[in-house]
């Protein structure tokens, strides 16, 4: 009885532990609403449960995106944009294992990756292109490989190291390259469901394309060249050759059943590249007219061979993405004087079998032949008829004779219309006369040719229904419309006018 005596009170102390502990369970058991710390889960603001844990959240969504982490040869995945997950003190509810709400997230959002968003924004209409990547060194690495396209590499590194070739004769010299336009790189958690690109091959294509899709091909036929080839499909032959870099120039040959890239280039960038340019050009020689009252009317005889002569020129030159835009020309050196035509024409009048009297003659002609040339010389041929990034250039830009100089009637003709009230814009968002600004359209006595000249000043010298002759002086050089500078729009048309006529080289009626 003694020994049991001593137990007594660890016995006791025993029994009220055990009480103390049932009470206290009785006591959760009955209030429930215990105030516990947990994280809330919002998709988009509306919440959707609480996990106890938010990291381990997170680290089970990592373990499970295994996909997703070799797609992108990445180390980590993350919740997505618009999940938010934050720590409250609330009471004890139903609370989401991370299987649960993982399982609700996927079936809402994608999940993200870390990356770079760059932000491309046009100066003149704050336009924004995003480009997502997963490393930022892509987009400077493209962004040489684009300027490689449309500029010779060797000649970019002499400027950059400042070891250019001077110019002692002839030749040009690269005086500045840039971007025009505002460009940001920020580091973000970039959804999966975005075209993230993962390499360099893919940004230089984006840039250059304007979207990673393949672009079609065409399968060579008989008796087509590249020149052809281009220009059906909608490309320039320099764009052709960017898009099949195994051929070198536009006169390589192809070979039936040959599979080309006909893919529509769309450059992002404004790659801007500036060059002081000097070459030699030819002058021509004017006409000169004498009146022969000994030969009958219509009838003439070349007295003196007219002989072109020779100009070295020097002109500032504006590349965008390879594309020359309306030359400015800084000097202008003789080097050889031209011969001027002599051309004796008959004034004798002369009657037919009818009695009906046939005169020649008419007014002075600025060259000779059926066509003359609608500016003064020197002058500079910044863009061809044919394709760009797609679209028909319906003309050649004349540029490099200086705002305000004279633009002359290059046939006989009828003005069909004119367009006279659009502003200097300076402008290509400016589509006032339709794009060309201030303009005279003409239709030509010969060959049912139709002809625009466009760009011009406001002070249009025709009006319509007015005739004109060869050589008569029509307008100034502008910069009207729809202009990247000052030039003159040169469009010769077959039966109407843009719209309904054909559009072709005007070089072909020279």
């Amino acid at each position: 009885m003694k020994g049991f005596k001593s137990y007594v009170p660890v016995i006791i102390s025993i029994l009220l532990s055990f009480i103390i502990v049932l009470i206290m369970g009785l006591t959760n058991v009955k209030n429930p609403n215990k105030i516990e710390e947990l994280y809330n889960v919002y998709i988009d603001g509306e919440l959707i449960g609480s996990v106890r844990s938010k990291s381990k959240l997170e680290k089970y969504i990592n373990s499970e995106q295994k996909n997703l982490k070799e797609e992108y040869n990445v180390d980590k995945i993350y919740v997505p944009n618009g999940i938010d997950i934050e720590k409250s003190y609330t009471y004890k509810g139903k609370i989401l294992s991370e299987k649960e709400a993982y399982k609700k997230i996927k079936e809402n959002k994608s999940f993200t990756i870390k990356g770079y968003v760059i932000t491309i924004s046009n100066k003149e209409d704050k336009e924004e292109k995003h480009i997502y990547s997963l490393d930022k060194s892509y987009f400077d690495k493209a962004v040489k490989n684009v300027l490689y396209t449309f500029e010779n590499k060797d000649n970019v590194t002499k400027y950059r190291k400042n070891n250019q070739d001077e110019i002692k004769t002839t030749g040009s010299t690269i005086e500045n390259i840039y971007i025009d336009q505002d460009i940001s790189i920020k580091e973000s958690f970039i959804s999966t469901d975005e075209e993230i690109i993962t390499n360099v091959q893919d940004m230089t294509k984006y840039l250059l394309f304007g979207s990673l899709n393949e672009g079609e091909e065409y399968t060579v036929k008989f008796g087509d060249t590249i020149e052809t080839v281009a220009f059906n499909n909608k490309l320039s032959t320099e764009e052709f050759l960017i898009v099949n870099p195994e051929f070198t120039s536009k006169n390589n040959l192809l070979s039936p059943g040959q599979k080309v890239s006909i893919a529509l280039i769309s450059p992002v960038l404004r790659m801007i590249v500036e060059k002081n340019v000097v070459e030699d050009v030819e002058k021509p020689f004017e006409t000169e007219e004498k009146e022969d009252s000994s030969l009958a009317s219509g009838t003439e005889k070349v007295e003196v061979e007219g002989v072109n002569g020779l100009q070295r020129v020097t002109e500032k030159i504006q590349y965008v993405n390879g594309e020359e835009l309306p030359a400015v020309i800084t000097n202008v050196e003789v080097l050889k004087e031209p011969v001027k035509k002599v051309v004796v024409k008959g004034t004798k009048k002369s009657y037919s079998s009818t009695g009906r009297v046939y005169s020649g003659g008419g007014s002075p002609a600025v060259t000779s032949g059926i066509w003359g040339w609608p500016s003064i010389s020197p002058y500079k041929i910044t863009s061809t008829f044919g394709y760009r990034w797609g679209k028909l250039h319906k003309g050649i830009d004349i540029s490099g004779c200086g705002y305000g100089s004279p633009i002359y009637s290059a046939g006989n003709g009828v003005v069909v219309e004119t367009v006279s009230n659009c502003p200097n814009q300076g402008s290509y968002s400016s589509r006032c006369g339709g794009g060309y600004g201030n303009m005279v359209w003409v239709k030509n006595d010969v060959g049912n040719i139709w002809m625009v000249y466009g760009h011009l000043t406001s002070d249009v010298l025709v009006s319509t229904g007015q005739r004109v002759t060869k050589g008569q002086h029509i307008g100034y050089m502008g910069n009207s419309g729809s202009s990247t500078g000052t030039h003159l729009h040169f469009g010769t048309y077959l039966g109407g006018q843009d719209g309904t006529g054909t559009p072709f080289n005007p070089f072909s009626i020279y």
